[in-house]
């Protein structure tokens, strides 16, 4: 029997098609020879996670994502839909994380299997959740930095405005030192003549100063001599009055001592200290008889009684 170009032709085709069928499913993960199991996973938003992209498991790929589909009836979330080799046994732990393989942002899907409580089955439903990507922690940590950098921008802007506010006040301040300056200036070129005949005038007191005949040390020394000379004088007529007044006052203790004088009489005789006795004693007895008869030393009448008494007692 012979077989035509034709049949051949075709025979061909289809078999390159079936081959070029299995690689390229072969080469996306799928393997044809091992049986797989079918799990769901529902996220919110899939991060351009694509079908083929592997599934693995510590690392090592046990299957790819098969399918992704959108629920609107559930606020348009996203069904994935994965096929995991079944030598692996999932339990009612194990989260399907979406996961990013690098900088790049190449998503995939990483199984993490805790204990295994209760196997799920054929075309149950994995817990999920979403893995932060590179790019999500550095735009975390970056956020706090651009925030320590807006701060720091603010605060160079206020202290550049500060410090324009002091060169300011330092620009005037110069300006006034260079008008000062300038003021001085012209003080000293007008008046040179008498600033050269003052210098002058203390350079001739000074060499006059320093003369050894007429200068400050001689007429220092004339003072020095006059002011002894002066202390001594004092001194010595102080010293004469003290002695005499000493010698004078040494003199009229003696006398009182020897009972020359009234100073002395009334210091050595107690003559007067008696009499004075005495009579305090009979002043004392007068003035007790006094208030005890008064009419004897007190005569006094409103009418002249004391006439008639007296002519009584004459009678």
């Amino acid at each position: 029997m012979k077989i035509s170009k034709e049949v051949k032709v075709g025979l061909l085709a289809i078999v390159s098609g079936v081959v070029l069928y299995l690689g390229f499913n072969f080469l996306k993960g799928v393997d044809f020879l091992s049986p797989n199991n079918s799990y769901y996973a529902v996220y919110d938003d899939v991060d351009g996670l694509t079908v083929s992209n592997p599934v693995t498991l510590n690392g090592l790929a046990v299957g790819r994502v098969k399918e992704i589909a959108i629920l609107q009836n559930r606020n348009n979330k996203l069904l994935v839909t994965l096929d995991i080799n079944n030598d692996i046994t999932l339990g009612d732990s194990t989260r399907a994380i979406l996961a990013s393989s690098g900088v790049l942002g190449g998503k995939y899907i990483m199984l993490e299997v805790g204990p295994v409580k209760r196997a799920l089955a054929d075309e149950d439903t994995l817990k999920t959740s979403i893995e932060q990507g590179v790019t999500e922690m550095l735009q975390a940590k970056a956020a706090p930095i651009a925030d320590n950098l807006d701060s720091l921008v603010r605060n160079m802007n206020q202290l550049v405005q500060k410090f324009d506010a002091i060169s300011a006040t330092i620009d005037a301040t110069l300006l006034s030192v260079k008008q000062t300056s300038s003021s001085l200036n012209n003080t000293i070129d007008n008046n040179q003549a008498a600033i050269r005949g003052v210098m002058s005038n203390m350079q001739t007191l000074s060499s006059t100063l320093n003369d050894s005949q007429n200068g400050i040390k001689p007429l220092m020394g004339k003072i020095n001599n006059f002011a002894d000379t002066l202390s001594n004088m004092q001194l010595a007529s102080a010293v004469d009055n003290a002695n005499r007044s000493m010698e004078n006052l040494n003199r009229t203790l003696t006398q009182v001592n020897e009972g020359q004088g009234t100073l002395g009489k009334l210091a050595n005789n107690d003559s007067l200290y008696r009499h004075l006795n005495e009579a305090a004693a009979d002043l004392d007895s007068l003035l007790i008889d006094l208030k005890a008869n008064p009419k004897r030393y007190v005569h006094f009448s409103l009418f002249g009684g004391g006439n008639r008494q007296e002519k009584k007692s004459k009678k």
